[in-house]
């Protein structure tokens, strides 16, 4: 699955869940739960590969769906890092799934 298509799903996770897009699209300062989301998911893709990339979107999705609720972005790139550290990558506090 492409990180598009996991965004896709995640949006209707939102969209089921939380009815509302505004909160996770755009704040005032230009930053966005979503494109939080979507960096992780790349960063965990570059790191430990296109398998826990898919990994953490579907935890992000569950998440979302489970607790009806948006998890933090720092919540979301300690997810990134463990799923990192499970296949054996190390993640310096100064990267950003570090957090």
């Amino acid at each position: 699955m492409s990180i598009k298509q996991s965004m896709r799903d995640i949006d209707r996770a939102v969209e089921d869940s939380l009815g509302s897009h505004e909160q996770y699209e755009a704040k005032k300062d230009g930053r966005s739960q979503r494109r939080t989301y979507e960096k992780s998911i790349e960063e965990v893709g570059e790191i430990a590969g296109k398998t826990e990339a898919e990994r953490l979107a579907a935890w992000i999705e569950t998440t979302i769906r489970d607790e009806k609720k948006l998890p933090s972005s720092r919540r979301v790139r300690k997810k990134g890092a463990e799923i990192c550290r499970d296949v054996g990558e190390s993640i310096s506090s100064n990267d950003w799934l570090g957090a």
